[in-house]
C-alpha cells in the first residue's frame, strides 16, 4: 500500500474542508488532510514539514493569500500550492500563477481537484528530475573542461563536415602557436598552416572522418616563427541512435621532438644521448641493444646491466598478460604503440611512464629494430592527486567541501552509533558579508572569507571538521560531546571571534559577524542530510531573532545552553568581584569528641541571589579551567584564616583543603603551595591536602613523585571519597598517604544497610593494617557514630556535629569548645 499524500488545506470552512476530503477520496487519492485557518496554524504546520501539497482558499478571514504564498515558498520552496476559490477573475488567477501558484481550481468544479493534484505532483517530479539532470550535465561539463584544459595535448570538436570549430582546448595556442580566438574566427586556419606536401594526406583523413571512419595521421605545420612542427592527430566520430555521424572529435599532439629524436637516432649518437626521455633499442627478438643516459637516470640501471637482456626486467607486476599481448599486437600490426605503463626502478620503486614503442624499418620497409621512448610521469600523477584534492576541498579556503563534509559526517554518525556518544552540526552564516562583497568587490570578499576561515579553525580542535558549503555558509561537525551545551560554547566562541574587526590588505577594516544553527546527533536526527537541514533551519531561527546569536534546532537546548553560558560568564568575573566565601566544617576526634580540625569548603555568594551550591559551579569551573585560580584562592584564604585562629589560641591542629584534579596536574603545584604557606605564615604541619582517588590514578606512576614532593613540604595527604574509585591496595602501599576519607555514600545508610556496614568496617580495618588514619564523612545520626566508634574510626565530620558554617560562626564554635574544655 502506497504512503498517503499529506495534504495541507488552508480553509476556514469546515464544510468545504469535508467536501474537499470527500472529493479526493472519490477521485481515488489516498490522502491525509489537515485543515488550518490562521497564520499561526499555517506556521506550525510548515514547521512540522512532511507535506506533499497545499490546497488554499483565496479568501480566509485573517489571512492574506499573497503573504501565505510567500511564507510557503520561503519555508518549503518545492511544495506545490493549488488555489481553490470561487471566482477571482482571470487576470488575478494568471498573476497568481506567475507568482508561483501551481494550479487553480474553482470551488464549483471540485472534480478538477484530483487531476490538479496529480498534475502538480508530476510537475514536481519532473522538476526534480530536470534539476538532477542539469546538475549532472554541469558536473560532466566541468570534469571535461578540467581534463581538456590541463592536458598538454590539443582536444578538438568539429561538426562532421569540418565546417565549424565547436571547441578547441587551450593547448592549441602552444602547439599551433596561434590563439584559439583566431581559429574560432577562421575554422580553416589550421589547414592553412599544414605543410604543402602533407595537405593531401590531411584532406584524405578529413574525408575518412566525414564518411564515419577514424584516422590517425602525422603531418607538419608551420609556426608563425617559421619553424616546422610534427603533429600526430587522431580523429574519431560520434554517432546518434540511428548511426548517423553527429560530431567529430580528436586529439592532436606535438610529436616534433619524438620524430626528431627518431631521425637523429639513426644519424647521430650524440643527439641520442642528450634527450631527457629514456630510450632503448632492441632487436626483433626483444634483446636490448643500447640505451641512452636518460634511461639510466630514470631506471637506475646502467647500460652494462641491461645489454642483451629483455625489457621484462623492468616490469612492475602491475600489468597482466593480456595488457602486454594487446601492446605487442599493436606494434606488429600498426607499427607502434603508446600508453601509460608502470615499471620498476632498480631500487624497487614502482613509477609510471608514458611509453612510445615504434618499429624501425630499413629502406626496403622491413622491420629491423624496435625503439622505446619513455617519460617519467610521476609529477603528472602528482598533479592528478592535486585534482583529486580539489574535488574534495574548497580551493579558496582549503576547507573540506560539501562532498567531504558529508563523508566525514556519515563517519561521525557511525562512530556515535557504535560508541553511543553525541555530536553536533553547526551551520554558520556570515552576517553582512553580502554588503562587503557588493561594496568592496569579490576580491575583498574572498580575502575576508579566507581570514574568517582561519579564525574559525583557531576556535576548533583538530578532531573537529570545518567545511565551506559555498558563499558565506560554513558547517562545523563536533564529535564526542559530553553535553549539548558544549556545542553552545563552541558556537559562542565562533560568534565572538567573528565579531572582532577584520583588517584586510590596505589596512581596510570591516565588521561582519555570524549567526549559527545547531543540531545534535543522534537526538535530532541520525542522517547527515537531515542534520544539516535541521541546523540550517535553526540558523534561520537565529537570524530571525536578530543575528549574531546561535539557536538549537530544539528550543529547550537553546534555553539550557544560554543559562550555562550566562553562568560561565558570571563565574569568570566572580573572583574579581570577590563573590566567593569559605565555610568550614569541624573535624571531630572520636576518641574524646573534641574538634581538632576543620575542612574549608567554597561557596559562591551571588549578589541578589544568595549562596550557590558547589554542585552547580564546581563542574563548570573544572571544565573551563577556572578551578585552578579558584582553588588557589581557596588555599590562600583558608591558610590565612587558619593562621589567624592559631594566633588567637583556638584549639586547632589541622586544616583540610581539597585539591581539584586540574590543580593536582599542575607541574609547579608544590611551588605554589610553598609560596602560599610562606605568604600566610602557616606551618606546613597544619595543612592537609585532600585528593580524590580518580585524580591520583590518572597519571599513574608520575603521581608517586608528585606526592613525594608535597610530603617533603611537610603537609599531610588524604584520599578523598575513598571507596568510589579504584580502591587499590597497590597504590595505598606505594603512595605516601596519611589518611583515608570514607565517602558519605557508604555511611548514609548505616545501620540499615548491612553491605555498607561491611564495606566501612573493611576500609577501617585495612587502613589500620596500613597504619593510616580514617575519617568518615556525612555522619548524621548517633547510630552511625556509635558504629564508627566501635569499628575504631579515628575522625568524623557531618551534620551530627555541625553543618559547614561561615568563618565567624566557626570561630564562635571553636571558642565555645575551648571554654568548655
Amino acid at each position: 500500500m502506497t504512503e498517503p499524500l499529506n495534504v495541507l488545506v488552508v480553509e476556514d470552512s469546515e464544510t468545504d474542508f469535508i467536501l474537499i476530503e470527500r472529493q479526493l477520496r472519490r477521485h481515488g487519492l489516498n490522502t491525509r488532510c489537515r485543515r488550518v485557518a490562521s497564520c499561526r496554524e499555517l506556521n506550525e504546520a510548515l514547521a512540522e514539514g512532511g507535506w506533499n501539497v497545499v490546497l488554499s482558499d483565496y479568501t480566509v478571514p485573517g489571512m492574506d493569500f499573497d503573504d501565505s504564498l510567500r511564507l510557503i515558498q520561503d519555508r518549503l520552496p518545492d511544495l506545490p500550492v493549488i488555489l481553490i476559490s470561487g471566482s477571482i477573475g482571470e487576470e488575478r488567477a494568471v498573476e497568481l500563477l506567475r507568482q508561483g501558484v501551481w494550479d487553480f481550481v474553482l470551488k464549483d468544479r471540485p472534480g478538477r481537484l484530483g487531476p490538479a493534484i496529480e498534475r502538480s505532483l508530476r510537475d514536481l517530479e519532473e522538476r526534480r528530475v530536470r534539476r538532477a539532470a542539469e546538475k549532472a550535465l554541469r558536473e560532466s561539463e566541468l570534469r571535461f573542461r578540467q581534463m581538456a584544459e590541463t592536458i598538454g595535448e590539443v582536444f578538438w570538436l568539429r561538426s562532421p563536415d569540418f565546417g565549424s570549430i565547436l571547441y578547441v582546448s587551450p593547448a592549441f595556442e602552444h602547439v599551433w602557436g596561434r590563439s584559439c580566438a583566431e581559429l574560432y574566427a577562421d575554422p580553416k586556419l589550421w589547414l592553412e598552416t599544414i605543410h604543402v606536401d602533407d595537405v593531401p594526406k590531411v584532406l584524405r583523413a578529413m574525408d575518412d572522418l566525414a564518411q564515419g571512419r577514424s584516422f590517425d595521421i602525422q603531418f607538419r605545420i608551420a609556426h608563425p616563427d617559421g619553424t616546422l612542427h610534427w603533429i600526430n592527430d587522431r580523429g574519431y566520430v560520434l554517432r546518434d541512435e540511428t548511426g548517423e555521424v553527429v560530431l567529430a572529435s580528436g586529439v592532436a599532439s606535438d610529436i616534433t621532438e619524438r620524430c626528431q629524436a627518431a631521425e637523429r637516432l639513426r644519424q647521430a649518437a650524440t643527439v641520442f644521448t642528450s634527450t631527457q626521455e629514456g630510450v632503448l633499442i632492441t632487436d626483433l627478438d626483444g634483446n636490448i641493444l643500447t640505451v641512452n643516459p636518460a634511461f639510466t637516470t630514470i631506471t637506475e640501471y646502467t647500460e652494462a646491466e641491461v645489454l642483451g637482456k629483455n625489457p621484462r626486467l623492468l616490469q612492475s607486476g602491475r600489468h597482466d598478460r593480456s595488457f602486454f599481448h594487446a601492446m605487442w599486437h599493436a606494434i606488429v600490426t600498426v607499427g607502434s604503440w603508446q600508453g601509460e605503463i608502470w615499471n620498476r626502478r632498480k631500487g624497487g620503486e614502482i613509477y609510471p611512464q608514458w611509453l612510445n614503442i615504434s618499429t624501425v624499418r630499413n629502406e626496403q620497409g622491413q622491420a629491423v629494430n624496435y625503439v622505446g621512448v619513455f617519460t617519467d610521469i610521476t609529477q603528472l600523477k602528482r598533479s592528478e592527486t592535486q585534482l583529486e584534492y580539489l574535488a574534495h576541498y574548497d580551493p579558496l579556503t582549503g576547507l573540506p567541501n560539501r562532498l567531504l563534509l558529508l563523508s566525514r559526517l556519515n563517519h561521525a554518525l557511525e562512530r556515535a552509533r557504535r560508541d553511543k556518544t553525541r555530536g553536533a552540526v553547526l551551520f554558520l552564516d556570515l552576517d553582512r558579508f553580502k554588503n562587503v562583497n557588493e561594496s568592496l568587490g569579490h576580491g575583498t570578499g574572498d580575502e575576508l572569507l579566507q581570514i574568517a576561515s582561519q579564525r574559525m579553525r583557531a576556535c576548533l580542535c583538530e578532531t573537529d571538521t570545518l567545511a565551506r558549503l559555498g558563499g558565506d555558509e560554513f558547517v562545523v561537525v563536533l564529535e564526542d560531546l559530553p553535553d549539548p551545551e558544549n556545542a553552545a560554547s563552541v558556537a559562542q566562541k565562533l560568534i565572538d571571534r567573528l565579531d572582532a574587526p577584520f583588517v584586510l590588505s590596505g589596512e581596510q577594516e570591516v565588521y561582519i559577524g555570524a549567526s549559527l544553527g545547531i543540531s545534535i546527533f543522534p537526538d535530532d536526527a541520525d542522517d547527515a542530510d537531515r542534520l544539516i537541514q535541521y541546523a540550517d533551519a535553526a540558523l534561520y531561527q537565529a537570524k530571525g531573532s536578530g543575528r549574531g546569536i546561535y539557536h538549537f534546532y530544539t528550543e529547550s537546548l537553546t534555553t539550557s545552553a544560554n543559562e550555562r553560558l550566562a553562568l560561565e560568564t558570571r563565574l569568570r568575573h566572580a573572583l574579581e568581584q570577590d563573590e566567593f566565601v569559605l565555610h568550614y566544617q569541624p573535624l571531630v576526634a572520636l576518641t574524646d569528641g573534641r574538634i581538632f580540625g576543620v575542612e574549608a569548603l567554597v561557596r559562591w555568594q551571588i549578589p541578589g541571589v544568595g549562596l550557590l551550591s558547589p554542585s552547580r559551579f564546581i563542574p563548570l569551573a573544572e571544565e573551563t579551567g577556572l578551578i585552578v585560580p579558584l582553588g588557589e584562592w581557596v588555599l590562600r584564604t583558608a591558610c590565612a584564616r587558619m593562621k589567624t585562629w592559631l594566633d588567637a589560641g583556638l584549639p586547632l591542629e589541622m586544616l583540610a583543603v581539597n585539591l581539584s584534579p586540574r590543580q593536582f596536574q599542575q607541574g609547579d603545584l608544590h611551588e605554589r603551595i610553598r609560596a602560599i604557606l610562606a605568604e600566610t605564615g602557616l606551618m606546613s604541619r597544619h595543612l592537609e591536602l585532600e585528593i580524590t582517588e580518580t585524580a591520583l590514578m590518572e597519571d599513574g606512576p608520575e603521581n608517586e613523585t608528585k606526592l613525594a614532593v608535597l610530603k617533603d613540604l611537610g603537609v599531610r595527604i588524604a584520599i578523598d571519597d575513598f571507596g568510589t574509585g579504584y580502591s587499590s591496595l597497590a597504590y595505598l602501599k606505594r603512595f605516601p598517604i596519611d589518611k583515608l576519607k570514607i565517602d558519605q555514600s557508604f555511611v548514609r545508610d548505616i545501620p540499615l544497610d548491612s553491605s555498607n556496614m561491611e564495606i566501612v568496617a573493611a576500609i577501617i580495618a585495612m587502613a589500620k593494617t596500613l597504619k593510616l588514619e580514617v575519617l568518615a564523612e556525612g555522619v548524621e545520626t548517633d547510630a552511625q557514630l556509635a558504629f564508627l566508634k566501635h569499628q575504631g574510626c579515628d575522625v568524623a565530620q557531618g551534620y551530627l556535629f555541625s553543618r559547614p558554617v561561615a568563618a565567624d560562626a566557626m570561630q564562635t564554635i571553636l571558642a565555645t569548645a575551648m571554654a568548655n574544655r
